[in-house]
């Protein structure tokens, strides 16, 4: 599947400079995701929260990936442990994966004009 846009400025900060200090190449809060409002028309979209042990995940990656594990995007997590992709609709797996090995996957169905939450906790 092709087609998804991840939602991925981060205001100008530098990915290099603001890396996770224990070795996962992830910047260290991402950018924060609001909720998306106003219409979506004909916008799939696809967004949810990282946890653990009820806590967010700030450091670490969203992936999306399509039939056969076909890499699409990827964004940092948010300092709110949050992600988001604009998808094409369909179905998808959301892979995260953080510091310590740590790694969930999820299938997700993506829909025009409707926002698909996922929560997400390691």
């Amino acid at each position: 599947m092709s087609g998804a846009n991840p939602e991925s400025t981060m205001s100008g900060a530098n990915p290099a400079s603001s890396a996770s200090a224990d070795g996962c190449g992830a910047p260290a809060g991402g950018f924060s995701v609001s909720t998306v409002a106003g219409s979506l028309g004909s916008q799939a979209v696809v967004e949810g929260r990282v946890t653990r042990q009820g806590a967010p995940v700030g450091t670490g990656y969203a992936r999306l990936l399509g039939s056969g594990d076909e890499f699409v995007a990827e964004v940092p997590l948010g300092d709110d442990g949050g992600f988001r992709f604009f998808a094409a609709p369909g179905s998808w797996t959301l892979r995260v994966l953080a510091p310590g090995g740590l790694r969930a996957e999820q299938a997700v169905q993506a829909d025009y004009g409707q926002v698909t939450k996922i929560e997400v906790a390691l």
